[in-house]
């Protein structure tokens, strides 16, 4: 809300003028006579938030609370911003400026220089003991990130930071969540130590990402779990090479292993084998119908010509079993 300070001036009054006054003489009298009473103007006042409203129809994010200069209460007052909305807690400070008769608030201030909150209650009006920050608000301790030069951040009340970093004069942008409790002033962001971290970068990083330097362009997720959903599909394309490492699952460029890094068992190729066994099938078929052309009732040696004919057709089947088994055996999918 608007509103003018009266500067302290103390020009002892604006004097007395004579009757006869000439053209000087009134040009210092009108001076001193504005310099008496000249007033800043104040287009923002800080107003103390005492009451917010959230998920309220036609209401949400509104504050009600004590100006505190002019010392006047006033409710329903607007975010001013649409999309980019900060919620007060109770006791904390805001500047609120007045727009075709709408009262907006904007900004925190930043009483504490905290980025967990910034309450100090009782500042506008009288302190209620027990005041709370909310229904559910609780306060913690959180820990900023370290900044550097030309950096921009936009940090939440718990831990999560969306931080447009430029060390090295290069671009990256780091998203993460860490709760941090540990001694200290600030936190310095660990893609390998931090709750949840989402890094993307342009030239790389100077920090290992998994013991590994990072170079070039990249987008480095971490986390405990990553679970990704598509409602109707997921596609996954790598140009080059796809890379997965974990210990019931490796693919790499010429290798892939199932239920263990150790499996040793190469996987079957299914058609290699169906038309092997129908081979295999048809020729034991056929070696069985010939051995039994061998059997004639006049002929004492035939039961011994049939037996000689179907281990010979074995054993051929045994050396077409060494050659074929090459082309149903995967050469770089293995299980256990």
């Amino acid at each position: 809300m608007s509103y003018r300070v009266r500067k302290l001036v103390d020009e002892g009054g604006a004097g007395e003028i004579s009757n006869l006054a000439r053209g000087p003489e009134i040009i210092n009298y009108v001076k001193r006579l504005l310099r008496t009473y000249t007033t800043d103007f104040y287009e923002l006042e800080p107003l103390e938030v005492e009451n917010v409203i959230l998920n309220e129809k036609g209401r949400r994010g509104y504050v009600s609370g004590t100006f505190l200069v002019q010392r006047k209460f006033i409710s329903d007052i607007q975010p001013l911003l649409g999309n980019i909305t900060t919620i007060p807690v109770v006791g904390e400070h805001v500047m609120v400026q007045e727009i075709d008769g709408q009262f907006y608030y904007s900004h925190i201030i930043n009483r504490k220089n905290s980025v967990n909150e910034n309450s100090v209650p009782g500042v506008a009006s009288e302190y209620i003991d027990g005041t709370k920050y909310g229904e559910n608000f609780q306060r913690k301790k959180v820990k900023p990130i370290e900044i550097g030069e030309g950096c921009i951040t936009f940090e939440g009340r718990f831990g999560q930071t969306l931080h447009f970093d430029g060390h090295d004069n290069t671009p990256k942008i780091k998203i993460s969540t860490h709760v941090d409790e540990s001694d200290g002033d600030f936190r310095k962001e660990s893609i390998d130590n931090d709750d949840s971290s989402i890094y993307l970068t342009s030239l790389g990083m100077r920090d290992n990402f998994d013991g590994e330097q990072i170079e070039g362009k990249k987008v480095l997720i971490q986390s405990d779990g990553i679970f990704i959903k598509g409602r109707e599909e997921v596609r996954i394309k790598a140009s080059e090479e796809l890379k997965i490492n974990s210990p019931n699952l490796i693919v790499n460029k010429n290798e892939t292993k199932l239920g263990s890094e150790d499996a040793e068992q190469f996987i079957i190729k299914g058609d290699n084998l169906k038309k092997f066994l129908e081979d295999m099938i048809s020729d034991i078929d056929t070696a069985f119908r010939n051995s039994l052309i061998q059997i004639k009732p006049a002929a004492p040696d035939g039961g011994i010509a049939a037996v000689a004919t179907f281990t010979t057709a074995m054993i051929s089947l045994k050396s077409k079993l060494a050659v074929e088994a090459k082309r149903f055996l995967s050469k770089n999918v293995k299980t256990i």
